[in-house]
């Protein structure tokens, strides 16, 4: 890194001195310091750091209380690398000056880069204070507060890079995943100490639909609805659900139970519009949606995307051919055929969010009604509108209100802060993270895909967003980002591997398989490309074919080694050789979280007759399957490690 910000001086001495001759000596002692400068000047004009670094020395011995000088003598050891040098430099410029951008930037940069972030922070913090329009500093405090396990702070420092340089991906893409780390965090939590919460139980099951298990989904908004306390659209969500199975009367049913609960949800209403689209109900369809798009926009561009797969493309042609038909007789904002067609048809998932500073516009305020009134009559946008100013301070109660109506709304940003400030009370953790986590994945999203659109020529960021997709396990977005990026580089390793490893995790087998060959035929040694073709020929129950493969899985992250022993432990069993095999299950049985292993393990013991073993491990099988159970299946995105490639 080249730092390049260097102090323009034009060094004075003051000549108000009371010695005779004092004036004259005065100007010589200035005469003598601007030539030290010139001469710094002329190095370094010429790239010469070490004599600029020499000239600024003999400079700061005759003058020793100017800190510009000390920082400009700091940045010349910097370039010299002499960093030892260049930090005694800059500590005595803060200590002289602390107002001074470069040496608290520098100092930040210096303890970053050397793994201290701890101590890099207060002197990243100040050159932000100093300069809120500098990119490195604002960068540089988010890689500090990410380092320091803080993402949502790293998060708002991204932000701020963002509005700096709206055209810098990087920014958006360390945005994107400093929300996804939050979003990491809020589900270990939930799923750690907040597991009977309803909210939580509801944030298992969206979890659940958004991934396309419908009747894991199923199953978990029936949990949640028996909760004591049911948080907020569980019965439109659910809805949904039956609606994606086809079951419309079913889901109408929930629909209007929510239009009659106590929490307003705007859900069920766009929910029984395309239930009318479903059952061939065009113009009624057409009415309601643009009913409800006059009144809460940010409400359909936002929901729409949940109902994808509730309705087939011949279902909702005659729809989108109706709207199109109607585009601009009413007074909507966007071509609603089209929305439907994107998500509801193409199902794409993506959407913009609004990562300005105010967020939604304030000039349609409205006056003469409270936030409560608007949130009764379901709207959300102006309920959104009157409690966001306010987010820093608002009691509970209304930070409640404020995260349902941002987010009904689309505006995610203020829903997260909300969540953020629920947590921090102990009656609202639980819906606290059920909102900061839901908003966080929009964001997330967003954010990525942004990042995407930048540097869209770019194959390695698209790798590493197809990474970041894969690891919340949005597999259709990561195979997407790892198609894009081999169409700007076919021969990247590293995007056909991830892209062979995701289309197995969607049970493309042949397809993963047929990315895979010409990657062992390159490398035959590549232990992930042989992961991948065990996992696949395991799978396929083609154990003798798989074995060459697996033993050459050396060298892989220790955390997927216990997954190679699983691996071993089942060809060895299938193929007679029961004392091998036990010593593998043994070896990886730390990845056994459901007891599928334990259980695998005791009918090894079975076979060999074993009966007091084989019932041991049935014993452990079941008490971890008891566990499993009674955490309802939570899954709250957090990420695979040692369970398998996927």
């Amino acid at each position: 890194m080249r730092l390049t910000l260097f102090l323009s001086l034009t060094f004075t001495i003051p000549l108000a001195v009371s010695a005779a001759g004092g004036v004259a000596g005065a100007q010589d002692h200035n005469q003598t310091v601007q030539s030290f400068l010139a001469d710094a000047h002329l190095a370094q004009s010429r790239g010469d750091f070490p004599e600029a670094a020499a000239a600024y020395r003999k400079a700061v011995a005759v003058e020793p209380d100017f800190p510009e000088l000390w920082a400009n003598l700091g940045l010349m050891d910097y370039e010299s690398g002499n960093h030892p040098e260049a930090v005694k430099s800059f500590q005595r410029a803060i200590r002289l000056n602390p107002s001074l951008f470069v040496p608290q930037l520098f100092l930040g940069l210096e303890n970053l880069q050397s793994n201290r972030a701890e101590a890099a922070l207060p002197y990243l913090k100040n050159a932000v204070r100093l300069n809120p329009n500098d990119l490195q500093a604002a960068l540089s405090l988010g890689t500090a507060y990410g380092s320091l396990n803080q993402p949502g702070r790293a998060a708002v420092s991204y932000l701020r890079a963002t509005r700096i340089a709206p055209q810098n991906g990087n920014a958006w893409l360390q945005l994107g995943t400093a929300y996804l780390e939050q979003l990491e965090n809020d589900a270990r939590l939930m799923t750690s100490d907040y597991r009977s919460s309803a909210y939580v139980k509801l944030r298992a099951a969206e979890i659940f639909a958004d991934e396309g298990k419908l009747n894991l989904a199923e199953d978990a908004f029936r949990t949640a609805m028996n909760s004591l306390r049911p948080a907020p659209c569980v019965s439109a969500e659910y809805g949904i659900v039956l609606l994606r199975e086809g079951r419309e009367a079913e889901a109408r049913k929930q629909f209007e139970t929510q239009e009659k609960a106590a929490s307003h949800c705007g859900l069920a209403s766009i929910g029984i519009a395309v239930a009318d689209i479903a059952q061939g109900h065009s113009d009624l369809a057409l009415r309601e949606l643009t009913s409800i798009a006059v009144a809460e926009p940010g409400l359909v561009q936002s929901s729409l995307s949940l109902f994808r797969s509730a309705i087939s493309p011949g279902q909702a042609q005659p729809f989108i051919d109706l709207a199109r038909s109607q585009n601009g007789k009413g007074s909507l904002g966007f071509d609603l055929g089209s929305q439907v067609e994107r998500t509801l048809v193409a199902g794409d998932v993506s959407m913009s969010a609004d990562f300005q500073a105010n967020g939604i516009s304030m000039a349609k305020k409205p006056a003469g009604a409270n936030a409560q009134q608007f949130y009764l009559s379901d709207h959300f946008e102006r309920c959104d509108e009157i409690l966001r100013p306010a987010v820093e301070t608002l009691a509970r109660s209304q930070l409640q209100l404020l995260a349902l109506c941002s987010f009904s709304t689309g505006d995610f940003r203020t829903a997260s802060r909300a969540g953020e400030r629920l947590k921090s009370y102990p009656d609202t953790t639980a819906q606290g993270l059920y909102w900061e986590s839901k908003a966080d994945q929009k964001l997330a999203i967003a954010a990525l895909a942004r990042a995407g659109e930048i540097n869209s020529d770019s194959p390695g960021l698209h790798v590493i967003l197809g990474n970041a997709f894969r690891q919340q396990r949005h597999w259709s977005e990561a195979e997407a980002e790892y198609r894009k990026a081999l169409l700007l580089d076919p021969t990247s390793r590293a995007a056909r591997l991830s892209l062979g490893i995701v289309l197995f995790t969607e049970l493309k087998t042949d397809d993963a398989l047929e990315i895979d060959k010409p990657l062992l035929a390159e490398s035959p040694d590549d232990p992930e490309a042989n992961l991948l073709a065990g996992e696949i020929l395991v799978q396929e129950h083609k154990f003798q074919d798989a074995e060459p493969y697996i033993l050459r899985c050396h060298n892989l992250a220790a955390d997927m080694a216990p997954r190679v022993h699983i691996l071993l432990a089942q060809i060895y069993a299938e193929t007679g050789r029961t004392a091998e095999a036990i010593a593998e299950y043994k070896q990886g049985m730390i990845i056994d979280e459901d007891g599928s292993l334990h259980y695998q393990l005791a009918r090894v013991f079975q076979k060999l007759g074993n009966r007091d073993a084989a019932a041991e491990e049935m014993q452990l099988s079941k008490q971890l399957r008891e566990k499993w159970d009674n955490q309802a299946h939570l899954d709250l995105g957090q990420p695979l490690t040692g369970a398998s490639l996927q």
